[in-house]
């Protein structure tokens, strides 16, 4: 295997989506580009797989999808009335509360942002002034966006005709042009540049996730080497850029938030063949998500959080990626007080 190389993944979506650009399901996809794709060797997938049962450095490691220039905001309690006041002021708070709400509810930072409170202990206070400061720039983002529910017809294969009564909405997510781009970090021991490139050729030929196959999910590409993220020089714990589930002795003392998690099988396996009994769902998994932080003292770079998980479904070649994309951030120590 190479040495550790750090890559960056900026994909523009040319299609609607319907499933989020979460960790475990890109690596699904990249492990059937994997299977399908011709190598020098033969059964690499098989191969893949096996060197994350070994001690070392997991061949891959990598983030969710955030919107380009984009990261997480990370998951710390919540700004006190206090410094609401403060900034506010007590007789303008009803003017500002959808302001105060939706910056409450958002999930990402402008990096440049992130970048400023890694120079020092990040707290509800700085974080929310942050916040504040980027609202007009997070809000544009969000407005390009627009998720609604799409009416869709059911086809009898057989006659090859509308089914009667088989209408059915599902909701779909649109971009607006250049916003639709997203940027996936990854860590690599096994794929050099080249397959990178030749597995998300094949991922963004095929589409992405749920309905591919009707044209969801399209995207086009670029690969850069390097991965541009703040690590605090001082940290004391670290925040998730994946979906993860931290394995035994692993850090669990911190501030998240959980996703629940009904994985489908995909590639041959998602028509329930009988390579996996028929059955083409893992079992339900609670997640945490990207942006939910873990103390930990020790925290330094390329140290490794969570699993490939197994047992997972009654097929044991069957696994779940649930390894955590961290970050080292150094974040005010309340979790003891609450």
């Amino acid at each position: 295997m190479s040495d550790h190389r750090d890559y960056t993944v900026t994909i523009t979506l040319k299609s609607p989506i319907l499933t989020p650009l979460q960790s475990d399901t890109i690596f699904g996809h990249i492990c059937w580009a994997v299977r399908f794709l011709k190598w020098d060797e033969d059964d690499r997938l098989s191969k893949f797989l096996s060197l994350f049962d070994e001690d070392s450095q997991p061949p891959l490691l990598l983030s969710n999808g955030f919107p380009k220039g984009f990261l997480p905001k990370p998951v710390i309690p919540p700004v006190t009335q206090d410094v609401l006041e403060s900034i506010y002021g007590n007789e303008n708070r009803p003017e500002n509360s959808f302001r105060i709400k939706t910056i409450k509810k958002t999930d990402i930072i402008p990096k440049e942002k992130f970048k400023e409170l890694q120079q020092d202990i990040i707290t509800p206070e700085k974080l929310f002034r942050a916040l504040n400061d980027c609202y007009d720039e997070t809000i544009e983002l969000k407005k390009k966006q627009q998720s609604m529910m799409v009416q869709h017809n059911t086809i009898d294969r057989i006659k090859g005709s509308v089914r009667e009564g088989g209408l059915f909405s599902q909701e779909e997510t649109f971009f607006d042009n250049d916003f639709g781009v997203f940027e996936i970090y990854l860590n690599t021991v096994y794929f050099s540049f080249k397959d990178l490139e030749r597995i998300f050729e094949y991922i963004s030929s095929g589409g992405f996730g749920r309905d591919k196959s009707t044209g969801k999910g399209y995207f086009t590409f670029e690969i850069r080497e390097g991965i541009d993220l703040p690590e605090s020089k001082e940290p004391n714990a670290f925040m998730t850029l994946s979906s993860y589930i931290p394995k035994e002795n692993d850090p669990t003392e911190g501030y998240y938030n959980m996703i629940h998690k009904y994985g489908k099988l995909g590639g041959l396996y998602a028509k329930g063949t009988s390579e996996v009994n028929g059955n083409p769902f893992k079992v339900p998994l609670i997640m945490f998500s990207s942006g939910s932080v873990f103390f930990d003292g020790n925290h330094e770079q390329n140290k490794v959080y969570g699993s490939l998980l197994k047992n997972v479904h009654k097929n044991q070649d069957i696994r779940h990626y649930a390894y955590a994309f961290p970050v080292g951030i150094n974040v005010e120590d309340r979790h003891e007080e609450i």
